[in-house]
């Protein structure tokens, strides 16, 4: 183990050097930043001098607005939180071969809601999520689509009464299978094409 031995001149030296480095430090930065003293300008210059301003006094300040109490929110009744449709979840399969489409979708009121999780193996997938409204034909109303993905999760609140799904589409050129699992208030997980 090695000693080292500083000589008085030179701990002087140090110590004199970290003051006068302590001071220059206190005059270009900290005074302008906490009391918003700037003996050299550069504090100023570096906006520094903004963060020591005073906040004005509270009187000066405009008033708030009371926060509402819990006496004047209304309460929702039994009939308003009820939920019309049974709680369920479901998970589907379905194999899609190179250059296939097909669908899942729900069978919803207006204000149904489920969460969702999918997953594609064996390749990504175009994906459109989209409902119908009852008898509408083949109008649809898009919520989101994109291409080349493997999954997605999330939830859904049914704008309308209808069907309201994915559809995907296998662009690849080896065998897909998509397997979706949900969770909320609608009447059935179904595939329109019947399998």
């Amino acid at each position: 183990m090695s000693t080292y031995e500083v000589s008085n001149q030179s701990l002087m030296k140090a110590t004199s050097g970290a003051a006068a480095a302590a001071l220059v430090i206190l005059a270009l930065f900290v005074l302008p930043a906490e009391r918003g003293i700037d003996i050299t300008g550069i504090g100023g210059a570096l906006g520094l001098t903004k963060m020591g301003a005073k906040n004005p006094p509270l009187d000066s300040m405009p008033a708030l607005a009371p926060a509402q109490t819990a006496g004047d929110l209304p309460v929702p009744n039994r009939q308003s939180i009820s939920q019309a449709t049974a709680y369920r979840s479901d998970e589907m399969e379905l194999v899609l071969p190179p250059n296939a489409g097909a669908e899942i979708k729900a069978q919803m009121k207006k204000g149904d809601h489920y969460i969702f999780q999918w997953a594609a193996t064996g390749g990504p997938v175009n994906v459109d999520m989209h409902g119908e409204r009852p008898h509408a034909g083949k109008a649809f109303t898009s919520y989101w689509k994109d291409v080349d993905q493997t999954s997605a999760q999330g939830s859904f609140t049914a704008p309308f009464d209808g069907t309201h799904g994915w559809y995907w589409r296998n662009r690849g050129d080896q065998t897909v299978t998509i397997k979706v699992k949900t969770s909320g208030f609608y009447e059935k997980l179904f595939r329109p094409d019947g399998h």
